[in-house]
């Protein structure tokens, strides 16, 4: 018999921000539903239904530091074109476990939309399971949405700087173990690492094959290993701040509540050589 603790321990503390394929197929036409498409391609040979499609690439502007950030009109006619609302309920997914769809959950959580989740297992589930797939545009929706920037959700590289060694901060680097160890540049001027992060790898926090979240006790487990804990605050990065969303999410997922996306990412701090790097 499965006794209470036990429960409790496989229980996510935001069970809100993940849903399941059923429940989409239940409710993707609730008029306070929007499905949202993240994947790379795909969309126009079919899709969930009523879901409209996002670009991954849409929701970061890599030319306006120190935040990289679209600015809060650009957002809000990006959200009203999709017909997001104030009071819509999101739902997000892509064919990758994460790492597109993450990133706009983030992003709405900063700009004070906190009723968003990602559809577990994404298109890859979806498709297992040989769900609808539709090709038709979803009819428009009238919308008004309200940016309400949340800065507690967003770091810059000098927040970073002043994170380093930090005791109650930990850095979570999101990117693979080449990059890490500068073999894997990416087009990036210097290799290496923020001093004191450290590695979790995004897909790590996956099952590899049904690309769906771990139970929460393993998720509490990768963490805690390596000296993270919900107490502290955390900032993740990877390269452009998609890798380090699905971190981000993981840990929200599980009870952290003190996250911070530095959405300058590797992009700028290998590029900048007025930052530290370590190298091992």
């Amino acid at each position: 018999m499965v006794t209470l603790l036990a429960l409790l321990a496989l229980a996510y503390a935001h069970p809100e921000q993940l849903v399941e394929t059923g429940w989409v197929a239940a409710h993707a036409g609730d008029a306070n539903v929007r499905i949202v498409d993240m994947r790379q391609n795909g969309f126009a040979a079919g899709h969930v239904p009523g879901a409209v499609y996002v670009s991954p690439v849409a929701i970061r502007d890599a030319k306006s530091p120190p935040a990289f950030l679209p600015t809060p009109a650009a957002f809000e006619e990006l959200m009203a074109t999709l017909g997001i609302s104030d009071t819509t309920r999101v739902v997000v997914y892509d064919e990758r476990g994460g790492i597109y769809a993450a990133r706009l959950w983030w992003i709405l959580n900063y700009f004070g939309h906190s009723n968003v989740a990602l559809m577990n297992g994404g298109w890859v589930k979806w498709a297992a399971e040989h769900r609808p797939a539709p090709t038709d545009t979803p009819a428009a929706r009238n919308a008004r949405f309200t940016a309400r920037p949340q800065p507690r959700w967003i770091a810059t590289a000098g927040d970073v700087v002043g994170a380093i060694g930090k005791p109650g901060v930990k850095i979570v680097d999101a990117r693979t173990a080449s990059e890490i160890e500068g073999k894997d540049l990416r087009n990036i001027k210097r290799g290496g690492f923020i001093p004191s992060s450290i590695p979790v790898y995004w897909e790590d926090l996956l099952d590899h094959e049904q690309r769906t979240f771990r139970p929460a006790d393993e998720l509490k487990k990768i963490y805690e290993d390596r000296g993270i804990v919900p107490s502290q605050e955390v900032i993740a990065y990877c390269q452009v701040g998609m890798r380090a969303s699905v971190d981000l999410f993981a840990l929200h997922l599980i009870g952290y509540d003190k996250l911070r996306n530095y959405y300058g990412a590797w992009e700028e701090w290998g590029n900048r050589d007025d930052l530290p790097i370590a190298r091992k």
